[in-house]
């Protein structure tokens, strides 16, 4: 491996992942740029919603460059799409004059009570410093009788793991920076799915979860490499 994309002394764990995601995300990530694993994971998203559905306010934590949106297929008047730096949405995305763009921390979203109809994070909560928080916050701008939507990795599962090696792990092997990518892996995905699960389960304790396991659809984070949350909130008391 050349020496350049070793983990440098004393380089912050901020550092190698801004690095990471600069120089090689898009060029080792399973989900990343129209791959099959991209489209299979945003359409089991949306798999339960289509035309005849509408969400009028939509609101995206998370959301990078907009790589949900061309996935949506039910009705909305306007959808936000936010993430921790402004995103800068793709050119297809940006020219649909329903969606507009803003920075803010999904631990502590600058949006009042019910704000949204529905709520989406992909791949979010496994990197975040206080995934409690930020499932509080996200229940409190759904309205009620609104919908929250969320992508679990089922991280360390053996079928996540198994994809994982043949996929992006594969990758940064032939691309020599398979070290890096291994200390990548161990800081990005701080938080495994169990606890994630339990977190959520807690939060939506008075709310209807639905669980929907990919890609074998029986129950079991062992044996899947994701699930996809699709909670209807209530108007009783969440967190």
């Amino acid at each position: 491996m050349p020496p350049d994309d070793r983990p440098a002394p004393g380089q912050s764990a901020h550092d190698l992942l801004t690095r990471w995601y600069e120089d090689h995300y898009s060029t080792t990530a399973a989900t990343a740029d129209g791959s099959f694993f991209e489209r299979y994971l945003h359409r089991s998203m949306e798999a339960a919603y289509g035309p005849e559905a509408r969400f009028a306010r939509v609101l995206e934590v998370g959301g990078n460059r907009g790589e949900h949106v061309p996935y949506v297929r039910h009705r909305f008047d306007e959808y936000l799409l936010t993430d921790l730096r402004e995103p800068r949405p793709t050119e297809e995305v940006a020219a649909d004059p329903r969606v507009s763009v803003a920075a803010c921390d999904v631990a502590a979203l600058p949006y009042p009570d019910g704000r949204f109809d529905r709520v989406i994070a992909t791949c979010l909560l496994h990197h975040l410093p206080d995934p409690f928080a930020a499932l509080g916050e996200m229940r409190r701008v759904t309205a009620a009788g609104g919908t929250v939507t969320i992508l679990l990795p089922t991280d360390p599962g053996v079928a996540y793991r198994a994809g994982k090696a043949l996929t992006s792990g594969r990758a940064a092997r032939r691309q020599g920076i398979a070290e890096m990518y291994q200390v990548v892996t161990a800081l990005d995905h701080r938080n495994h799915f169990p606890s994630l699960l339990a977190q959520a389960r807690h939060v939506f304790r008075t709310d209807r979860v639905g669980v929907s396991w990919r890609p074998f659809r029986v129950p079991g984070w062992h044996l899947n490499a994701f699930t996809v949350l699709h909670v209807q909130v209530s108007d009783g008391a969440g967190v």
